[in-house]
């Protein structure tokens, strides 16, 4: 565990020479400046740059691939799955042919550091060549970044190498001039994270350390974009299944694909779809808000003080329970959903989501919107246990079996995600079918059930095992593009709000 240096605000620190600060000067940043803030000559300059190349090139071949890099990264100890090899490789192979030479390596480096000089400038706004903590932290705040002191101090820290309390160029240089993207304060700050270690979560969409930080509304954005396009693009698939967990006769696909379109065209498969989107951002929200709270009253109570202490398994309880808060909370918006989807339409007149809930309040009673949440939060446990473990096996086997070395890139993580979900889906499914009848049918029905035990009961009476499947098929078909489409709009979201 890294241990915290304080960060008491209103210190006076010494700061280096401002001669050697060419930030208070006008006109753009031009490698003279670099030079003067560095303290070296041109021809030091080049000596540092060509010992930086031969300690990658031990073997003295005359140019750098991928493998020499990565030899390169992990002798300077940078955690393997962060080592960002390739991405450099690519960044500095001007030519693409695979190799780096110096002249293509000392272009690299040219453009980092007149490109790390312009942000240090940036950040050093009283122009005395160095950055203080309170520059820094105004510097993260501007890019919509609130850490707090002991945050800050771990920042200042792991870059300050003297340990004086502020950061020189030289000092800044050293830290960045090997991370091969753009030197915006967030992927700076999600790269520190990143090399110190800082606990950023399991292999989760919204990592920890930013989902907290780094314009976590964002984040929300694109996970509930990602999810709204994926839950419209399946939503004909969804319908199906939902209409065949409800019969109690011998389900059939083609006989429900029918019965939808006969009742209301292409538009009734799309049926419930509004509630649906309407669902994925508050229950996003709510299930990473609560999965972060969570953590660390888990971590408190064995005694902890910081979330990188949390093991897998107490991650997995936090995740659950999570899953449980945010489940409960939007349950009644996926009750109507489901009553909207199986009413049965006079005339192919579709009732209004503020008249269906109204009918429900009326006349079952403000608990009739909780009917089935007993099976769904009894179902959400296994199934994140189930989908975590599958997960986690099949991508230790992908390293093994599939690619040699380094992490699975994206089609391995979708294809091992894929695969994880449908197991998990389909372990859970009976639980699935239980909590959509329970839903279906109104608390005033005669017939309706009597609780989750009576709809087992009757279910396995009626129609055996195979009643606690029905829909499976269109549910297992929904997987993969729900997956994929979720995966690529996802991406997508993250770069056009800039989180890449």
């Amino acid at each position: 565990m890294v241990e915290h240096a304080k960060f008491e605000k209103g210190v006076v620190r010494q700061p280096p020479n401002e001669e050697h600060n060419p930030a208070a000067k006008q006109g753009p940043v031009l490698m003279d400046h670099v030079l003067l803030a560095l303290g070296e000559t041109e021809e030091e300059r080049g000596q540092r740059i060509r010992s930086l190349f031969g300690f990658f090139d031990a073997a003295n071949m005359g140019y750098l691939d991928y493998e020499k890099i990565e030899a390169g990264l992990s002798a300077l100890q940078i955690p393997s799955e962060y080592k960002y090899a390739r991405d450099l490789l690519n960044v500095c192979d001007a030519n693409k042919d695979g190799r780096v030479d110096y002249q293509e390596f000392k272009r690299y480096m040219d453009d980092k550091e007149l490109e790390l000089y312009r942000i240090f400038q940036a950040i050093d706004v009283q122009h005395n060549g160095c950055i203080l903590p309170e520059e820094l932290y105004d510097a993260l705040l501007r890019a919509g970044i609130e850490i707090d002191d002991e945050e800050l101090a771990l920042f200042v820290e792991r870059v300050d190498k003297d340990n004086n309390g502020v950061i020189t160029f030289e000092e800044w240089r050293d830290f960045l001039f090997l991370y091969p993207h753009e030197a915006t304060m967030e992927n700076i700050y999600q790269y520190l994270g990143r090399v110190c270690l800082v606990d950023i979560g399991e292999q989760a969409v919204i990592p920890e350390g930013i989902s907290k930080h780094v314009h976590a509304s964002r984040y929300l954005i694109a996970g509930g974009v990602a999810g709204a396009a994926s839950r419209t693009a399946t939503a004909p698939l969804d319908r199906l299944k939902v209409v065949l967990q409800v019969q109690t006769t011998c389900a059939r696909v083609m006989p429900a694909i029918r019965g939808i379109w006969m009742e209301g065209g292409i538009l009734g498969f799309f049926r419930g779809n509004g509630l649906n989107v309407m669902k994925v951002a508050p229950e996003s929200a709510i299930k990473f808000y609560a999965y972060e709270i969570l953590k660390n009253v888990i971590v408190k109570a064995k005694g902890g003080e910081d979330k990188a202490e949390i093991g897998a398994t107490d991650r997995l309880m936090a995740g659950g329970l999570a899953g449980a808060i945010a489940q409960t909370a939007v349950y009644p918006v996926d009750l109507v959903k489901t009553r909207l989807q199986t009413h049965a339409c006079e005339g192919g007149k579709v009732p209004s989501i503020g008249s269906l809930s109204k009918d429900i309040w009326l006349q079952e009673g403000p608990r009739a919107f909780y009917r089935g949440v007993v099976p769904s939060l009894i179902g959400i446990i296994p199934y994140a246990g189930i989908d975590l473990a599958a997960y986690e096996t099949l991508k230790d086997m992908s390293k093994k079996y599939i690619i040699s070395d380094g992490e699975p890139g994206p089609l391995v993580q979708l294809g091992c995600g894929t695969i994880s979900g449908a197991l998990g889906a389909t372990c859970v499914y009976p639980l699935q079918v239980v909590r959509t009848r329970m839903q279906a049918q109104s608390m005033n029905d005669e017939a309706a059930y009597k609780g989750m035990s009576d709809v087992f009961r009757r279910t396995f009476q009626n129609e055996g095992l195979r009643g606690f499947y029905n829909g499976i098929f269109p549910n297992l078909l929904k997987v993969v593009p729900s997956a994929s489409i979720t995966y690529l709009v996802y991406e997508t979201m993250k770069k056009s709000l800039h989180l890449e």
